[in-house]
């Protein structure tokens, strides 16, 4: 494998890892019969697409629902333009903005976890929302939306062997392209607090490209008690010269032993400079 085939292997493998869960976006529409479950809390269910409508009941974050249609009324909400939905909860039917339902459910052991996006000033924003199955109260995040589209998908897992926390989740951006970032960032949950943790950045720009990865104690690149940290980033060219006959390529790495203390990343990655465990 020429160095060219080397450098795509690392880039398409975050594009293909980001094709092994469901594609979520602001153009997310729900079809008749679809389960969904609610995003929104303390949600209004009215018997018209109507926020003047009368009150048929009031759905908790989670419920579970049964899509029956979609209604032809829209509404902006929470900066984004959506449709009312006609939905069954239990026995009762009614209509809610669709902005107020998930885009998807995930959920491993006894955490569910929602997420939704909102708009503000022309900034695509994605909400993440936690929910033990004992409690009634949710942990939130919301960051910006740095991909290069309105692509992503989210991915939930237990610690990895991380003992500090509960779970990691994972945004993972979905570019339109192979070229563009397809990056994304990680949320850890301790039970208390969903705390955004870092952000990551993975694509190729005009014979540039970069990759970061965390490995955390379970993967196989994992070390107990440690959240392994590679960046890699070069250039190359597959052109031909007169005086050269192959493709060229040079790359840098950095690899650091991180840990999580005091809700931290120590030491940071995105501000290190010169590190005893680290390699270039």
């Amino acid at each position: 494998m020429n160095k060219i085939l080397l450098i795509l292997f690392l880039l398409y493998s975050n594009y293909n890892n980001a094709q092994d869960c469901e594609y979520l976006g602001i153009d997310k529409k729900f079809e008749n019969g679809d389960i969904a479950y609610l995003f929104g809390d303390n949600v209004r269910l009215r018997i018209a697409p109507s926020s003047e409508a009368e009150i048929v009941a009031v759905l908790k974050i989670g419920n579970c629902l049964e899509v029956l249609e979609k209604s032809n009324v829209k509404t902006t909400f929470k900066g984004i333009e959506s449709p009312w939905y006609k939905i069954k909860y239990k026995n009762e039917v009614g209509y809610i903005i669709g902005g107020l339902i998930s885009l998807t459910r995930v959920k491993k052991n006894n955490l569910s976890c929602f997420i939704n996006l909102e708009k503000i000033d022309d900034r695509l924003y994605i909400v993440t929302r936690v929910l033990l199955d004992t409690k009634t109260a949710y942990f939130e995040n919301k960051s910006v939306h740095l991909g290069d589209n309105n692509g992503f998908c989210l991915k939930l897992f237990d610690n990895k062997g991380l003992q500090e926390i509960s779970n990691i989740i994972y945004i993972n951006y979905i570019p339109e392209s192979g070229g563009a970032n397809s990056g994304g960032y990680y949320l850890f949950f301790d039970t208390k607090k969903l705390h955004k943790v870092i952000e990551l950045t993975s694509g190729n720009d005009i014979g540039i490209w970069e990759s970061e990865q965390l490995y955390f104690p379970n993967d196989s690149l994992g070390v107990k008690g440690k959240i392994i940290y590679i960046k890699e980033e070069g250039e190359f060219s597959d052109s031909k010269t007169e005086e050269s006959e192959s493709d060229w390529g040079k790359s840098s790495k950095i690899k650091l032993k991180l840990k999580w203390i005091d809700n931290k990343l120590k030491p940071n990655p995105k501000t290190f400079e010169n590190n005893p465990d680290g390699k270039r």
